[in-house]
Order: structure tokens, then sequence, then C-alpha cells
């Protein structure tokens, strides 16, 4: 799940604490340690076990998990504690329910002497965590475990978690993207059902977007007297503030090459940019920061018709009172997707380091990942589920959930930095901190893509090669 963190205050804050996090993992190092082994798991297969086995020795005491997410995301948290506490009756798992800006609040905790013993990692956050010393490598606590195979899980689950070698958090929640619609407005647009299989093109999402936009007046983007200050009812929300991404590669464009260039100010990357901006500074059928509008409007409130979303969306959208599927990610020169996992993590401070590992392996084991799987907060990870009843059920929506495995097919996935080898170079919160202010002045029409991308360019890529914010 896509985290939420305060973006310019993140490396400001980063800085001043960067050395009490490392003094915390120092001091905690003379307890209970998991070790930070580099070579990876050579465990067996995951198969179904009754209880969760040692990495050691048996475990005891309380684990401080450290959730960030929303309502529909605790309760996730919550069932698979309640199975868990069976397992592990000497075990008491303490969930501290963080919704808003969790990054901030953990660096908080780290600097203050009083960090959780585990926690659930955002992809966006994790190799700034590692940086500072404060996460514990997995990598002994895996070799140990005979249910982690890395060959059991999907190629991608691994990629956020791998850093310098060492792996620092299991995949427990993530999968690909892709684009969730409303059902009953398309009947009532007059449009089909989108297909789970083809892609429709960007030039059908502008046909089908204006038919699918309204103003207050009832009126559709082009027609006289339309006001896109006053809308009723959106086509497509793109999530372009953070996930403009898949727009560049859809166009021909690259965002990070082999050698670490960021080439978006090339005229394919700045014209596939410039395209998603456009459906809400010029054709009116996404929200956009140049238009304040009334009320709620979402994809879960029934006013928009589309929304790009993740995987994990589902555990939300399944209280939605219409009906919906979904469908691929519109197909533009090139067709693409894009997907990730956000993992559970133990901190390099943590004092029950055992009963840690017992807590998060559980939740992204075999059992774990059947619990959040059928709660459809994720494709799970271990291809054996994924394929499976467990998340493919038809009887719960969304119908075509094949269409999130079909995107996760390795001939279409994109990630960026995936031609480096890593994912943003490394450099996620950085990358974005330097990147959104510009891309946010092109949502909001002040500037054209071409032009914002020539401006940041540069400093993305002395970024990439000296992981330093200029």
């Amino acid at each position: 799940m896509a985290g939420t963190y305060s973006r310019r205050s993140f490396l400001k804050q980063m800085g001043t604490l960067g050395a009490t996090i490392a003094l915390g993992g120092a001091l905690s190092s003379c307890g209970s340690s998991g070790g930070s082994a580099n070579t990876p798991s050579t465990g067996g297969s995951a198969t179904p076990i009754a209880s969760s086995p040692p990495s050691g020795g048996s475990a005891s005491g309380t684990v401080n998990f450290f959730a960030r997410g929303d309502e529909a995301i605790f309760k996730v948290f919550h069932r698979l504690r309640d199975e868990f506490q069976k397992r592990e009756p000497n075990i008491q798992v303490q969930i501290e329910e963080v919704p808003g800006d969790f990054y901030q609040k953990f660096q908080l905790k780290l600097a203050s002497g009083t960090p959780p013993d585990c926690l659930f990692e955002c992809d966006c956050t994790i190799t700034s965590s590692i940086r500072a010393g404060a996460l514990e490598p997995l990598d002994s606590f895996i070799a140990n475990d005979a249910r982690f195979d890395k060959s059991d899980y999907l190629p991608i689950a691994w990629y956020t978690s791998e850093y310098e070698g060492k792996t620092y958090g299991l995949p427990y929640d993530g999968g690909s993207m892709a684009m969730f619609y409303n059902k009953d407005l398309f009947k009532q647009a007059g449009i089909p059902p989108l297909s789970p299989e083809e892609p429709i093109t960007w030039d059908q999402l502008l046909e089908y977007g204006r038919k699918l936009t309204l103003d207050r007046n009832g009126k559709h983007p082009g027609e006289a007297g339309f006001d896109p200050r006053r809308i009723k009812q959106y086509a497509f929300d793109p999530q372009a503030s953070w996930v403009p991404w898949l727009w560049v590669w859809g166009n021909g464009g690259e965002v990070i090459t082999k050698d670490g260039k960021v080439p978006l100010d090339e005229p394919a990357a700045a014209e596939g940019l410039q395209f998603v901006a456009d459906l809400g500074t010029k054709h009116y059928i996404s929200p956009s920061p140049q238009f304040q509008q009334q009320g709620q409007i979402s994809f879960l409130s029934g006013n928009v018709a589309m929304v790009f979303d993740g995987v994990w969306a589902m555990v939300r959208y399944r209280d939605a009172k219409f009906e919906w599927d979904v469908a691929p990610f519109p197909k533009g020169k090139v067709r693409v997707s894009t997907g990730w996992y956000s993992p559970l993590s133990m901190t390099a401070a943590a004092r029950n380091k055992e009963a840690a590992w017992k807590w998060i392996s559980f939740c992204c084991s075999e059992e774990g990942q059947r619990i959040v799987a059928e709660l459809g907060q994720s494709v799970p990870p271990l291809k054996k589920l994924a394929n499976s009843q467990v998340f493919l059920n038809p009887k719960v929506p969304p119908e075509h959930k094949q269409v999130f495995l079909d995107q996760l097919d390795q001939s279409i996935l994109r990630t960026p930095g995936d031609k480096m080898g890593k994912y943003f170079g490394g450099y996620v919160v950085e990358f974005r901190d330097i990147f959104n202010p510009a891309w946010d002045a092109v949502l909001r029409g002040d500037k054209q893509a071409a032009d914002a991308m020539k401006e940041v360019r540069p400093k993305l890529e002395n970024l990439l090669k000296t992981g330093k914010v200029s």
C-alpha cells in the first residue's frame, strides 16, 4: 500500500535524527539479535503449518507493532493478531495504529528512544530507514525458517525490501495497480463494461471521459456552458500526483535509465506527463488542483467513474454501494503496468527480536497471507496463493481479479529504477522530494511538463549519482 508521509519535512528531520537512530541501534546490540548475514534464503517450499516455527528457540513477551494505514487496514492486522495469538499464546502483540503521516511519527519514536519492535514499512521509505540504520537485516531469520524460499514468491515481491545485498523486510502488502471502474455509471452513460483482458486506448479514455464527466447542470466537457469549477461527477482519477510514471513509459519514454539518467524532459516522457496533466486542466475529465470542488469526490463515494489504484484498495472498495470491477491500465504507444510490495520490517533497536520475527513472519507466511488475501488487501506474494481461489474467488468483488495477476506480467511490469536494479535508484523519498514540487506546478496548469522536467532532471541525476539533494 502506498504510504503517506510528509515529503517536504522528511529530509530536514532525517539529518538531525540519523545519529540518534544509529545510536539506538548500537545500544540495542547487546540484546537478542537475528544476525545480519548476506546470504539469500535457502529454505524449503512454503507449506501450511500448525504454528510458527522457532528461529533459534521459543519466544515470549510483548511485541510492539507500528501499523500505518486506515481503519480498513487496521482491521486486517487485528484479524491477523487474533489468529496469531491462538498459535503463540506466550507472545502479546500490541498494535499501535498510525493513520496519516506515519513516517514522521516513526522517526520521532526512534529519536525519543521508544522504537517499536517492528512495523508496516512502506516501499516509499524503506531505503531511507535502511541508510539511517533503523532496520534489522532479516537474512539469517529467513535462512533458518523453512517457510521462506524466495523462489516460491512472485518476482516483484522482494524487490523493494532488498538493498546492498541484504533483505530488510518480508513482502506483506501489495501487487499491481489497475483501473477500478463503476459499472453502474458506465451503464448510465451507455458505455459497455471494460474488457478484463484488452486495455482501452488513451484516445478511448478521452472519449469515455467526456461521456462520464458531468457538471452540476448535467453538461459534459465540450458542451456550451460546461463549468469545470462545479463538477458533479468525474470520469477518471489517475492518482497522477503519486503515480505519473505509467504515462511516461506508456508513451515510449523512460524514468530512470540503466546508467542513472533521468530523461523526463525528452519528448516521449514529457508528452506522456503532459497528457495525464491535461486530463484535469484541459479536458476536465479528472480532478485537478486548479479547480477546488465542493463535497466529497471519490470512487467510493460513487461520483468518480474510474480510478487507477492498487490492489490493496479492494479492502476499502468492497464497502461500495454500487457494482464495480477492474481492467488493465490504458494502452498508449506501449502497454505497461506497475506494482510493488511493501514489507513488514524489524527495527534494529527491537527489544524482542525473536518474538518480533514470530509475528511478522506469521503475517507474511502462507497462513497469514491467506487471511490478507481473503480480506482483499493484496495479491498474495506467494505464487501458490496468488493463482488460487484464495485470491481469485469471483464470488467477492471484483469479479475479474485475474487482471491484477496479468498486470504483474514481467513483459509489461515497470517500476522506476528497474533498469538500474534499484527501486528509484535507492532514493525514493528524495527522488519525490525533488520531482513533486515541479510536477505539482504542471498539475495546476502553471507550467508545461517539458519545462518543469528540464529544471528537475539535473537535480534528479545528481541525486542518483551522489545521494545528495540539490
